[in-house]
């Protein structure tokens, strides 16, 4: 009979302790929206057309506690049908261990080089395009006659992020992780046909193939101009093709606030059976000074393909390339009054061996405030080995 009495109070106790708790979580929980967008007006000699094109993309904050916060990016625009498109760049908590290191977990931007991770947005990159090296394989890369090294890579798994404090204004960043990885590129419908149809060779064109294949024993040197790269296919998947994962990371050394240089490293296995693999080094700097900002990065990759010897057996080979760019701005509006919120952008970059190709761009940047620019980019694009492009843009970002 006690026991019944006591009923109602530990209930209204439960009940009590359950709303502090809620209101302890709703006061430590804080949401906000950020994010960017842009509205541009492009103009391409090879394509021979000239299009606006608009997109949006909002970034979720979501603080859960001191210790725990969710972050989420998606991109919303328009394609070339008309046809509306969502894609989620990013989702991932973060689980701070202490003051210096964090966990991540989710589908997030590498810590592969500057571009990617820190100065892809279009109101925080200074030219109206993507640095050369980044273009060309879709993403933020988009369309460019110059093939890129890499996307902007993003994918799912889990990281950890160090810094290392040296004195008052330098530190050390390190990032590691390890994700799903990347895939070979399933291949066209026209390239399936084109495989199942065997060329038919007479005797006369089979004496003349074995002369040539005497000549190229002779000569090792391989040309890399007639060798065609693997199709690699970048974008995060919720499944892996095989059981190895990506690994890669970054350290950094930074002297605040200005100068940050650092060195990147990705390896994966693309390929079914894991016999295939890509690897990809890079070094960046970014220096920021009171009139001024420099900018680049340097990639090298390393794809493996098979390539079939005279005996029908399947050989591995290496196909290196490698490409810089430096961007380099300069606000003059911090000098001169009469040009106030005025920057001039000039960039260099180039790819070498497979797709060569170098390109110039120059730019004029006029900022309405901090976080809205407009901003007009011409660039001549030479391919060694292809059609050469020059494209004119003019971009209104914003950032909010």
């Amino acid at each position: 009979m006690n026991m019944l009495k006591l009923l109602p109070f530990a209930i209204a106790t439960a009940v009590a302790s359950g709303q502090l708790l809620a209101n302890e979580q709703q006061n430590n929980s804080r949401f906000a929206l950020a994010g960017y967008g842009d509205v541009k007006f492009e103009d391409s000699k090879l394509m021979d057309t000239s299009a606006f094109s608009a997109r949006f993309v909002p970034i979720f904050l979501f603080s859960l506690s001191d210790k725990m916060h969710i972050e989420a990016e998606t991109e919303i625009s328009v394609d070339e049908n008309g046809e509306t498109e969502v894609e989620l760049e990013y989702a991932d908590i973060h689980y701070f261990l202490s003051d210096r290191t964090t966990f991540t977990a989710g589908k997030f931007l590498l810590p592969f080089g500057q571009y990617g991770p820190n100065q892809h947005p279009s109101w925080i990159n200074r030219s109206a395009f993507s640095p050369g090296i980044y273009g060309g394989l879709g993403g933020h890369g988009g369309y460019q006659p110059m093939q890129g090294l890499l996307p902007v890579m993003s994918d799912i798994g889990v990281g950890i992020q160090h810094i290392i404090p040296l004195g008052k204004n330098q530190k050390i960043f390190f990032d590691v992780y390890v994700t799903n990885g990347l895939a070979a590129e399933a291949p066209h419908a026209d390239e399936e046909d084109a495989h199942d149809e065997e060329p038919v060779q007479d005797e006369h064109e089979e004496e003349v193939v074995d002369e040539h294949a005497e000549e190229e024993d002779e000569h090792e040197e391989v040309d890399d101009h007639a060798l065609e790269l693997p199709e690699l296919a970048f974008e995060a998947t919720s499944s892996d093709n095989n059981s190895d994962k990506a690994f890669g990371g970054r350290i950094a050394y930074a002297f605040l606030p200005g100068i940050e240089v650092g060195a990147s490293y990705y390896t994966a296995k693309y390929d079914d059976d894991e016999e295939l693999g890509f690897t990809a080094t890079g070094f960046d700097i970014n220096w920021i000074g009171n009139h001024y900002i420099v900018r680049g990065e340097y990639i090298k990759t390393e794809t493996d393909a098979f390539e079939e010897d005279e005996h029908e057996e399947n050989n591995v080979i290496t196909f290196d390339r490698n490409g810089w760019y430096l961007q380099a701005t300069f606000m003059a509006g911090k000098m001169f009054n009469v040009l106030q919120g005025t920057d001039f952008v000039v960039e260099y970059a180039e790819t070498n061996k497979i797709n060569e190709a170098e390109r110039w761009a120059y730019g004029i940047n006029y900022w309405l405030d901090s976080r809205a620019v407009i901003k007009a980019t011409y660039e001549d694009t030479t391919v060694h080995d292809g059609e050469d492009d020059k494209r004119f843009a003019i971009q209104y970002s914003y950032g909010f």
